[in-house]
């Protein structure tokens, strides 16, 4: 340990030293130090940053090319490289001449601004549950939907992909159940613009992406932000020589799991020994080749393939100070694993930012057009499922081979090959945003976007094939198209107090229009088997079965006038309060609920900046958020939903033209009550740092009430108070609680090789409170069916006040098969039986008293992210899974019944059970643990060391989905669809929750080869 110097010696010490940093570049030997600074995420230049010598005033800036040039004193001398939303780094010069440095992004730094609502702010000043994921940090692999890209990434956002269906749109789910009628899904809002499909936006496009989830920090959305909102902001131009990147990937994608269903002999063997040696006689479910051998035919394999996929996206960005710009075009065409099945979809995107009048005017224009391709399966791998093994494709003729007077055996093959099932849509989308700072500190904006988006649907069935014999075949051809405007002015004022505080103060109107139409024409009855899409009047079916539904149309509006403000105020780096509030008036909603008024609170305390804490040691950053607030749910009110309608109603006999013409009456009661749901949230959350930042978490405790829940109820059609049987109306409530658990960080940070990983870990209750009051009853809502041979009228669930929704509270336990083959349930006097209304599920549900045999909702979600870099080599990958929820296995059930052997297709495992079983029924025995841990996604690259002047990176890599997956679940796939919500509109019975019953699309499993270059 060195002495300390007298006062005296110290000051000479000092003045020395400062008289040799002024005075050295006079007397000894400078040393010009160049080089370039680069964005460490894409290599790209930064132009604008800042290059100190350490402990001096001395410093430059780097051009337009991220260039710079500054002289040093001695070798000795450390150079301090910096740029906002970056992380410094300090470098000796030693004998070096030229210094290049890469500037990584700031991720855990708490100066990190984040996207809400209608501005940002920065990390450190939150009151609200925002989470934040960069570009860099979105999920690899093949992912055309964005919403793939960020799954896994978030503590209580549950995204679920239930099969490989490339067409079908994942189900999103932020922190549980909330609605029934009203609406389940987020509000998206892409660069400003509330309601863009988010599937028609690349995610090669997208910069951040920020989850706002609790009503603190939502509630500035209004009456459609209860199922939290989803900010996604698009990549820009940024200053500089013009920056070209091009990313393209190839890949394929083949079944991941498929069910052990019986090939040709197992077949045959499991026929012989359940139905006898006679069975095999049947000359139509037992043909026999031209040598005299049975088939053997795997349909399954006959109707898929290995989905080939390619991706290519090229993008160009840069500009001056006035002017920036990016431009990017992406083309994606993704196969499905049933043949003629896939994803088509181009997008062209232009995003240019303006600067004026010494930078007070800035000015972002927006264009986007995306055009996208569906074609669709028509249910052939379910028919591939049941068809049985021993039949051929095609009779020796060529023909389809078909088992005749059987209802449920379909070739799956002649299927595929004579129908038409695709869509194909357009969506053009621009906007343009001003905002203008007419004094220091007062900035107002204007935001304006124009949307369109339209899409054709063909749809075709050749009437010589027997699964679409029904109707002799059927063609029909639809239209939509749907406009959006959008007007917000705002005003944001911001003022710097004494020392770390400030306070910013935001008013704001917005106007929102949406106007839909469509028409469709159909018909049926055809005769030929000619592709009758584009010659409709060649059926038969408007002349032989007049309908008043061959040729429909539609044509709808709503508006959204709404006024917002919000009050932030940061005082001494300690306390921050944040107070919001909107008031919305829909033209949705009943006339006595025309406007709804959301608040919100929200304050926090950064704990460690207190002088009590002390000196940092392991814990250097610990900050406390409390917020509550409202908001609201009206996305699943249609327009004109509370409002008496008068449409098609049966037909009558007139007279005067001797014929039946179309009636008409009331098809909608009026409710001028109507109004949206209201979500009441309360939010405890505590953010820390250890070790000097180096790792960072966050705690969350929610409680979440939806009040006013939107429901179709029965009503009595007296004529006076109601004209129909039923009416939408604000009734019930639901609860929703739980606690949350994000960390990450560094765990080994040395300049060859690192390791950061980061956890997210969500545990939710979920419970129905109530669904009816004195006015409005539910009576007995069932759902969850459970189908299948021989069943009819049969749920697994009842919608209950109180318990969980989607619990089965109706299914007997199972005990045993007994010598006849019959199911052994347990009694409600704990007896066994085999009489269901005598089973102890019975019983309990009669005496209203549901025994929950299982809940389709996990208590614990979570996913393990990984990012690993060596010299020049990065790896990452993401475990996620879910736990303690139980499924309803309907498919499974539905072929292991020996007794229909002959009937359809069975699993192999109908062998453990008694050949004498031939009555279905809903029991516990096929309740299975739901829980999985899925390798999600992987990818391993490598940086090609680049000595070109032209090109700045090359990375290839080699990487994937849905590599491994572990269950102790029987089905193909423990993840199944979690919409929760009602089937439709009109409808009373929620989706299925936890039920896996026809839909057997399997999941994929994919590979990819990829390239990244940036010039």
């Amino acid at each position: 340990m060195k002495a300390n110097l007298p006062i005296r010696s110290r000051t000479r010490r000092w003045i020395l030293s400062s008289f040799l940093l002024l005075a050295g570049p006079l007397v000894f030997a400078q040393i010009a130090v160049t080089g370039t600074i680069t964005d460490g995420t894409d290599g790209s230049p930064l132009p604008g940053a800042n290059v100190a010598i350490k402990g001096s005033t001395q410093a430059v800036m780097t051009d337009v090319d991220g260039k710079y040039s500054i002289t040093v004193p001695a070798k000795e001398t450390i150079l301090v490289f910096s740029f906002i939303g970056k992380i410094s780094k300090e470098v000796i010069v030693a004998d070096q001449t030229v210094i290049n440095v890469n500037l990584e992004d700031e991720t855990t730094s708490l100066s990190e601004i984040v996207v809400v609502g209608y501005g940002t702010a920065k990390r450190k000043d939150l009151t609200g549950s925002v989470a934040s994921i960069a570009s860099k940090d979105l999920n690899p692999g093949i992912n055309p939907n964005p919403l793939q890209a960020i799954q896994g990434k978030v503590a209580g956002l549950v995204i679920t992909q239930p099969s490989g269906d490339p067409n079908q749109n994942p189900t999103v789910r932020l922190r549980g159940y909330t609605s029934l009628a009203g609406g389940s899904d987020p509000l998206y809002v892409v660069d400003g613009m509330i309601g863009v499909p988010i599937s028609s936006v690349s995610p090669n496009d997208i910069e951040t992406m920020d989850v706002l989830k609790d009503a603190s920090a939502a509630a500035i959305y209004g009456s459609r932000a209860a199922n939290g909102v989803i900010l996604i902001t698009t990549k820009r131009g940024k200053v500089g020589a013009p920056t070209i990147s091009f990313d393209n990937y190839i890949g394929t994608s083949f079944i991941s799991r498929r069910y052990n269903l019986f090939d040709g002999p197992g077949y045959i063997d499991a026929v012989r020994r359940i139905k006898g040696e006679s069975a095999l006689s049947d000359g139509l479910r037992f043909p026999k080749d031209a040598s005299g051998n049975y088939y053997n035919t795997d349909w399954i394999k006959e109707i898929t393939q290995n989905a080939f996929v390619h991706n290519h996206d090229l993008s160009i960005a840069g500009g001056s100070t006035g002017l920036t710009y990016r431009g990017s075009v992406n083309y994606l065409n993704q196969e499905g694993l049933v043949k003629y099945t896939g994803l088509n979809r181009a997008t062209a995107r232009i995003n240019l930012d303006q600067k004026a009048f010494d930078n007070r005017l800035n000015i972002q224009y927006n264009l986007v057009y995306t055009e996208t391709k569906n074609k669709y399966d028509i249910g052939a791998i379910e028919r591939a499922t049941t068809f049985l093994p021993t039949l051929p494709i095609r009779n020796q003729d060529g023909s389809y081979y078909e088992v005749l007077g059987n209802f449920s055996l379909f070739n799956p093959v002649a299927m595929i090959e004579n129908y038409t099932n695709q869509q194909n849509k357009k969506l053009t989308q621009g906007g343009l945003n001003l905002r203008y700072e007419i004094l220091d500190g007062l900035t107002l904006g204007v935001n304006g976007q124009l949307q369109r988006e339209s899409g054709v649907s063909e749809f075709w069935t050749n009437p010589n094939i027997k699964a679409f014999q029904g109707n002799n075949g059927r063609a029909s051809k639809s239209y939509w198209e749907g406009h959006s405007k959008l007007m917000e002015v705002t005003a944001n004022y911001y003022k710097n107090l004494a020392g770390e505080s400030n306070f910013a103060i935001l008013a704001g109107y917005s106007y929102q229009q949406n106007d839909n139409s469509g028409f469709q024409a159909a018909n049926s009855g055809f005769v030929t088997d000619f592709v009758t899409i584009d010659n409709l009047g060649l059926g038969s079916g408007t002349l032989i079965n007049p309908s008043n539904n061959y040729a429909t149309s539609y044509r709808n509006q709503a508006k959204l006038i709404s006024f917002f403000g919000r009050g932030t105020l940061n005082l001494n780096d300690r306390y921050n309060l944040t107070a919001t509030i909107r008031q919305d008036g829909s033209s949705k909603f009943g006339k006595n609920n025309k406007w709804g008024l959301f608040p919100s609170f929200g304050a926090g305390w950064i704990i460690s900046n207190e002088e009590f804490f002390g000196e940092p040691t392991g814990l250097n950053y610990l900050k406390l958020r409390v917020g509550w607030g409202q908001t609201g749910n009206s996305e699943g009110i249609n327009p004109y939903n509370s409002i008496m309608l008068y449409g098609p109603s049966g037909t009558y006999y007139d007279g005067s033209v001797g014929d039946f013409l179309p009636g008409y009456a009331i098809t909608q009661n009026a409710n001028p009550n109507l109004k949206w749901e209201v979500l009441e949230t309360t939010n405890v959350g505590l953010d820390f740092q250890i070790m000097s930042g180096r790792f960072s978490g966050t705690v969350e405790w929610y409680n979440k009430l939806t009040k006013d829940m939107l429901y179709n109820y029965s009503v009595p059609a007296n004529g006076v108070d109601y004209f129909t049987g039923s009416i939408l109306a604000n009734v019930g409530s639901m609860k929703n609680s739980g606690v949350e658990f994000s960390f990450g960080g560094a765990v080994v940070e040395k300049p060859k090789f690192t390791w950061t990983p980061q956890l997210v870990v969500s545990y939710n209750k979920n419970k129905v409170v109530s669904l009816s009051n004195d006015q409005f009853q539910t009576g007995q809502i069932r759902f969850n069916p459970f189908g299948g041979r021989g069943l009819s009228d049969v749920f697994a669930s009842y919608l209950t006040p109180g318990r969980p929704l989607g619990e089965f509270n109706n299914v007997p336990s199972f005990l045993e098969f007994n010598s006849n083959g019959e199911v052994v349930m347990k009694g409600g006097d704990g007896q066994g039986t085999t009489d269901v209304s005598k089973s102890d599920a019975y019983v309990a549900v009669e005496a209203g008293n549901p025994i929950g045999q299982g809940n389709p909702q996990p208590f614990l979600t979570g996913a393990l992210s990984n990012n690993f870099t060596f010299g020049n080599f990065d790896l990452n990958f993401q475990l996620r899974g879910t736990f303690g929820n139980s499924i309803l296995n309907n498919i499974r059930n539905n072929l292991m019944i020996p007794g229909s052997i002959l009937e359809t297709n069975m699993l192999e495992d109908m062998n453990d059970l008694p050949d004498n079983y031939n009555t279905n029924r809903l029991t516990t025995m096929w309740i299975e643990n739901g829980s999985f841990v899925r390798l999600d996604n992987w990818q391993i690259g490598y940086n090609v060391p680049v000595k070109s002047k032209n090109l700045s990176r090359a990375r290839i890599y080699l990487g994937g989905n849905n590599l491994l997956l572990f269950t102790k679940y029987k089905g193909i796939d423990p993840e199944l669809q979690t919409k929760g919500d009602l089937e439709s509109n009109s409808s009373q019975r929620p989706n299925a929750l936890g039920l896996d019953y026809s839909t057997v699309y399997p999941k994929t499993r994919s590979f990819q080869l990829g390239v990244n270059l940036t010039f």
